[in-house]
């Protein structure tokens, strides 16, 4: 069996595909094997064919167990299940059920979303024509907090907002991101951050494949951006407050040279029951997670009024 064509010098620690149900084979597993991925996730979402129907996927449940099964019994690298909750029609008993009959299976990692409705798609469109209702945030709140006291008796630590594994079997990639170190996207519609002379800068390929392919010049086939000092702040504490470990301190007083603990004071008033200050990190609680979105919206205004207190070049980014 032939290799995909890449060459690795180095095998990652962490070299992850992401799979749907529908495509899983054996074949397509001893494929990934050969060629050193060693990390598979797979796009579940659900185990109910009638929430699978309403988030629009080309699977059901009959599809997603045999490939779920094809993995337990041929797949020798660690694996992950993507989840959703909060899915119109969707009740508590179905959610549960689907994260008890995924543990069959023993993943490494689940994701566990909550839906949200994003403009221009097509439950976007339901929604607002009435065809789709929305859960009431009661019963939305309860399926979540139910959902992760499951996912903790069943031994999966919760490391991140939406994101549990076993020990050590955390998505490198994934804290790469939460974390805001570098990274490169390749292909259309990827997107990169990385350093450039100027600061922080993020290039984004447009997402027309053919165009992406043509003659047309490399800098017309991407959006590039500077990333501003506020924004980027802005960005590392977005992703920071999603780590049940939080922000590190240190590591955000040597990017932006400022007193990180002096800098959030003001949201002390407001925030201080659910945001823990300690030594050397600054965390959310179990509660403030469950808040993120409002509190960010505080954070956000808070660099806004204290923008005085960044320069461009007090910028030091990336930081080992």
């Amino acid at each position: 069996m032939q290799k995909l064509g890449v060459v690795l010098k180095n095998t990652p620690k962490e070299y992850t595909i992401e799979i749907n149900p529908e495509t899983v084979s054996k074949k397509l597993l001893d494929i990934l094997t050969i060629n050193k991925i060693n990390r598979v996730s797979v796009g579940v979402q659900s185990l109910n064919d009638r929430i699978l129907t309403t988030l629009g996927r080309n699977t059901n449940r009959e599809i997603t167990f045999r490939a779920l099964e094809t993995i337990k019994r041929y797949w020798k690298g660690a694996f992950s299940v993507d989840l959703i909750n909060a899915v119109p029609g969707q009740t508590i008993k179905m959610a549960l059920s689907d994260i008890k009959k995924i543990n069959i299976f023993s993943p490494d990692h689940i994701s566990l979303y909550s839906l949200t409705f994003e403009p221009d798609t097509q439950l976007y469109s339901l929604l607002e024509s009435g065809k789709i209702n929305a859960l009431p945030e009661n019963i939305d709140t309860e399926m979540q907090k139910k959902s992760i006291n499951l996912l903790k008796t069943l031994g999966y630590k919760r490391y991140e907002i939406s994101n549990y594994s076993n020990e050590g079997k955390e998505s490198l990639h994934n804290l790469n991101y939460w974390k805001m170190g570098t990274y490169l996207g390749t292909g259309p519609s990827a997107a990169s951050t990385l350093l450039s002379e100027n600061g922080p800068v993020r290039f984004k390929n447009i997402p027309d494949t053919s165009a992406f392919f043509s003659s047309v010049p490399l800098k017309e086939r991407m959006e590039i951006d500077l990333i501003s000092k506020e924004s980027f702040l802005l960005e590392h504490l977005m992703m920071g407050f999603r780590l049940i470990k939080g922000i590190d301190i240190t590591h955000i007083n040597n990017i932006f040279n400022i007193d990180l603990k002096r800098f959030l004071e003001p949201l002390n008033n407001k925030w201080g029951k659910v945001l823990v200050t300690g030594e050397d990190s600054i965390f959310l609680t179990e509660k403030g997670l469950s808040l993120l979105n409002p509190f960010l919206v505080d954070v956000a205004e808070l660099i806004d009024s204290q923008s005085y207190k960044l320069t461009a070049a007090n910028i030091t980014w990336p930081v080992t």
